[in-house]
């Protein structure tokens, strides 16, 4: 890494307040307290090259711009006694890091220094919820990189402030000032919630007792999570192969996958689950620089014919979920503590699905060519990762896109699932896929697939 520097940047004029949080953000709030000094992992990294380089001055200049037209960019999050409010500062300064580099290593420091920023916390009270770095060659900026709290932002919004930061930097447009903004969106939520969503969530959380995870019988390890990641090609191919024959989409045929593995494996019918959901369906909201992602809450059933049928229920129970994802955290405890109440019984979904591939700004996906991956019969690489001592999910499935391949990460909970078991549940969901590619599955030959 070459010489590190920091130029210190004001901004003014910006409007100031106090308002509550999103209640999106109040879920990442919330999630940030549990851990507490493992709150990092919710930093969330981007790093891009510049096709070509600009001034520093020019890049500063850009930064000014967005920092000043994005209330996020300029807001600290403050627990008080009636819970936490953001404050949206209209004064301040930021601190831009810069880095010298040699451009043909600029790809190494962007990466060596998106893993440093993420791994460092950012305190809320005092820190900037997004951290930028300039990588600079001889006074010309050559890449960027920042980081940026979850509780602040989603990938969504994340993803959108480095293509806004791109754009500006590289002079190809100027990104609009905030029309939207995060206060506006709390106002907005402070009309409450509907009665046909409140109706949905409870009628998830009922479907949870017993849990799902009553039958399984692990042993527990250190660190007690298991963590698996599968690289496959085939599965690309083979996800759009059911999409097409089944006329849903290829999120829905690996939430099927993910839940019928599931099922199987605990003895279940069907999976009440927890899917990560952007609540980015309108222009409005697809403009929102803040966190707007929730869990929308699920029951997926298996069905009685074959995995044609799962794949079908999955994408009505998901659709359904979706359309009931956004709601107050707290209202949803009251559900959750009445469901208890009733039926003498601890309710927890601790299943979740995240279906995270990349995703463009304006909500194109990045997805492999598919005359790059035509193979459904390949094996994908499986790798076993650092493990986790502490996981509020007791079973994690998360998609990204990898070039000609889709990663799916594997987390499990020791006290449910042996290491091994949890390799051949992934293993099992990649099976599923390729299997189902050729020809619709009965639904008895999933526990065959997944060594249930």
């Amino acid at each position: 890494m070459g010489n590190t520097s920091t130029i210190t940047m004001t901004f003014d004029g910006c409007g100031a307040s106090v308002e509550s949080l999103t209640w999106a953000q109040m879920v990442m709030w919330r999630a940030v307290e549990r851990f507490g000094g493992a709150a990092e992992r919710f930093n969330m990294p981007r790093w891009r090259l510049l096709p070509r380089p600009v001034p520093t001055a020019r890049a500063v200049k850009a930064l000014r711009f967005l920092i000043e037209n994005r209330q996020t960019l300029r807001t600290h999050f403050v627990a008080g006694t009636d819970g936490p409010r953001q404050h949206v500062v209209g004064t301040g300064t930021h601190e831009i890091a810069v880095i010298e580099v040699h451009r043909y290593r600029a790809r190494q420091t962007a990466l060596r220094t998106a893993d440093e920023m993420a791994a460092r916390r950012l305190d809320l009270v005092r820190d900037w919820p997004v951290r930028f770095c300039l990588l600079v060659e001889r006074h010309l900026v050559v890449g960027v990189v920042l980081v940026a709290s979850h509780v602040a932002l989603d990938g969504w919004a994340t993803d959108r402030l480095l293509a806004d930061v791109l754009d500006s930097m590289g002079g190809r447009r100027r990104p609009r000032p905030e029309r939207y903004t995060p206060l506006a969106h709390v106002r907005t939520e402070r009309a409450g919630v509907g009665r046909g969503t409140l109706q949905h969530l409870e009628r998830c959380l009922r479907a949870a007792v017993p849990s799902i995870f009553a039958s399984c019988t692990g042993s527990q390890a250190v660190p007690r999570f298991h963590v698996h990641t599968l690289r496959s090609a085939g599965i690309v191919p083979a996800a759009r192969t059911i999409a097409d024959r089944c006329r849903t989409t290829t999120a829905a045929v690996l939430l099927a996958a993910a839940s019928a593995v599931l099922a199987t494996a605990c003895g279940e019918r069907q999976v009440p689950v927890n899917i990560i959901a952007s609540n980015r369906f309108t222009v409005r909201y697809r403009s929102l620089a803040a966190a707007l992602a929730q869990d929308a809450l699920a029951v997926v059933p298996v069905g009685d014919t074959n995995f044609d049928d799962t794949v079908r229920l999955a994408y009505r129970s998901a659709t359904v979920a979706c359309c009931h994802s956004r709601y107050p955290p707290a209202e949803l405890d009251r559900l959750r503590d009445r469901v208890e109440a009733q039926s003498g019984q601890a309710c927890r979904i601790t299943a979740y699905f995240n279906d995270a591939r990349t995703m463009h700004p304006d909500g194109r996906p990045v997805e492999p060519a598919p005359r790059r991956c035509r193979r459904t019969d390949a094996r994908g690489v499986l790798l076993r990762l650092d493990g986790l001592h502490d996981n509020d999910m007791q079973f994690y499935v998360r998609i990204t896109s990898a070039g000609t391949a889709y990663d799916v990460l594997l987390v499990t909970d020791s006290h449910l699932f042996s290491a091994v078991r949890s390799e051949q549940l992934l293993r099992g969901i990649e099976a599923l896929l390729l299997a189902g590619a050729t020809s619709p599955l009965p639904v008895t030959g999933i526990a065959a697939l997944t060594a249930a």
